[in-house]
């Protein structure tokens, strides 16, 4: 854990905060009228030792789901053929390395930006990096290649549920004519060009780090050939069995469309309720007056309203069919499970730790500094500026997308028409740049600590990328404004 940076980090950005509500006074909104708390609403000393409690206790939600996706992994290892299914890809792509690396980012991007639920992506994430590893690329390449590409795919989303379908929901409102379909066609520009971008810095900055390299020393300004030594490989254990790997990969392949397709909103995104009559239809059937699948199934909820319960619950009952299906005993299964989950405590707690930002603002009921922040750039009438400084702060404050736009939708419900359109596109961009650098960001909080890369590594792998992005986002939302 040397040059471990990520508890200096938080410690750093909570005091920033901290300070900042000392001295900036808080503010609130009703509607679109923005009424000033005159005097600050200080974060004190008690809430220092506090607040980290209540955020775990508050979004506890992903400390169990990363735990439970170690878990899970944990069992795949005990199947045996596991290692089979990795070893099979690494061979294939042995000699064209890098194609595999644009294929990840490619898979990480399209899913993000067309089904935008990033809790179910994750599960992907330990595989495809442990293919990445085994290649011979080095741990930031692995993190860029997968839950990198997963955040440029939300920042470029066309229909993702995630990200476009809770804008509609939100911002709909404000304007009846906003569809899943408005500006799409900006969107996959923008998911074309952001990706293609990433790719491109990804294979620039990929070096196989089990070869011999050439490598210029400052001193000697000479150049030396340096071997790099391997890297271990988290949640990954070399097991072989003799059954083959069918049964494993239509399970997990079936169990991943299933948690797509389950927390995909149909209903709210397109209007297409099919999901939702079937499970009422199912769970009102009789047989006399037994009820047979409530009573079965219990209080499952309808396809498409699937939270990160629900997904941690499938994901181990999933287990369960793997170990009966590889005739894994029980207690190896069990033994696996544990181990897994313990590889996945640091990266679930930091993740988990990385509301306590987030926590603050909502312990402070709505009166908050953030409120005053925006207030100073969003005024009554739309500018590109103003919204992007805003959309900027409030996203770094506010880590749920959800929870985000539901409170930015007071300050911009001044602006009528299609301006709303240009705004949401701005919350999806700028969200989704500051989710890529930002300490408050759940999923890439939960890579650095994964993987084991130092915070300020990641900052100087991406910073350049983010300002080019942050560019051609101010541009494209300028040329829409001008189009609609």
């Amino acid at each position: 854990m040397k040059k471990y940076d990520l508890l200096k980090v938080f410690g750093i950005t909570f005091l920033a905060v901290l300070l900042i509500s000392w001295f900036v006074p808080a503010g609130s909104y009703s509607s679109s009228s923005f009424s000033s708390a005159e005097t600050a609403v200080a974060v004190g000393i008690y809430d220092l030792i506090r607040l980290p409690f209540i955020s775990i206790a508050t979004f506890i939600q992903y400390l169990l789901l990363i735990l439970v996706i170690g878990g899970f992994y944990g069992v795949l290892n005990k199947t045996g053929v596991y290692t089979k299914i990795v070893e099979g890809i690494v061979k294939k792509y042995k000699d064209n390395s890098k194609k595999f690396l644009i294929i990840t980012i490619i898979i990480f991007a399209l899913l993000s930006s067309i089904v935008g639920t990033l809790n179910v992506i994750l599960i992907l994430v330990p595989f495809f990096v442990t293919i990445i590893l085994k290649l011979g690329y080095s741990k930031i390449n692995a993190l860029a290649s997968t839950i990198g590409a997963m955040l440029v795919g939300q920042i470029g989303s066309t229909i993702g549920f995630g990200t476009w379908g809770y804008l509609k929901i939100v911002f709909g409102q404000l304007n009846t004519s906003f569809t899943m379909t408005s500006l799409v066609l900006v969107r996959i520009i923008m998911l074309i060009i952001i990706t293609t971008l990433f790719i491109i810095l990804v294979s620039k900055k990929s070096v196989i780090k089990n070869e011999v390299v050439n490598v210029k020393d400052k001193k000697s300004k000479k150049t030396v050939e340096v071997k790099e030594e391997k890297i271990n490989i988290p949640l990954y254990k070399e097991t072989r069995s003799e059954k083959g790997i069918l049964p494993l990969v239509l399970i997990v392949a079936i169990t991943f469309i299933i948690l797509m397709v389950g927390s995909y909103n149909l209903s709210y995104t397109f209007g297409i309720t099919f999901l939702e009559d079937f499970h009422e239809y199912l769970m009102s059937a009789t047989i006399g007056n037994y009820s047979i699948f409530s009573n079965i199934l219990g209080d499952a909820p309808s396809l498409g309203s699937w939270g990160n319960y629900d997904v941690i619950a499938l994901l181990t009952i999933v287990s369960l069919i793997l170990t009966w299906i590889y005739s894994v005993k029980l207690s190896d299964a069990i033994e696996g499970y544990i181990n897994g989950m313990k590889e996945m405590i640091a990266p679930a707690v930091y993740a988990t730790l990385s509301c306590v930002i987030f926590a603050v603002i909502l312990n402070m009921n709505g009166t908050d500094f953030v409120n005053t922040i925006v207030h100073l750039f969003v005024g009554e009438e739309f500018s590109i500026g103003g919204t992007t400084a805003a959309t900027l702060v409030s996203s770094f404050f506010y880590n749920d997308f959800y929870t985000l736009i539901a409170t930015m939708a007071s300050p911009f419900s001044v602006f009528e028409g299609n301006v709303i359109l240009i705004v949401s596109l701005m919350f999806q961009t700028m969200y989704g740049l500051v989710m890529l650098i930002a300490p408050t960001s759940i999923f890439l909080i939960a890579g650095l600590s994964y993987l084991q890369i130092p915070y300020k590594e990641w900052v100087k792998y991406i910073y350049k990328y983010l300002l080019i992005i942050f560019g051609i986002s101010i541009v494209i939302s300028v040329i829409a404004n001008m189009m609609i």
